[in-house]
């Protein structure tokens, strides 16, 4: 999601460790977590929420419909004889 890799993690672990201090870290990175995760629930039920009620799974079902029909098409086209 935010491409972080072990030396950026590093980085950000030191920085927090000497703004922070080593006695309040653990304690951040614990409500942190928790914010991060409740904000991601909040995100993905408004997101099926709104889904529902665009009817996105019928969307989709069209969508796909049309696009089995177009191959349907395709494969059912008389092929032209190559002139030699």
């Amino acid at each position: 999601m935010f491409d972080i890799g072990f030396p950026e993690l590093l980085v950000i672990l030191f920085v927090g460790l000497v703004v922070v201090g080593p006695d309040k870290l653990p304690q951040l990175l614990k409500s942190l977590t928790k914010g991060f995760r409740t904000i991601r629930s909040y995100l993905n039920q408004t997101r099926s929420q709104l889904e529902r009620s665009v009817g996105m799974d019928e969307i989709r079902q069209d969508l796909h419909n049309e696009k089995i029909m177009e191959n349907l098409k395709e494969t059912q086209k008389p092929k032209k004889p190559s002139k030699k």
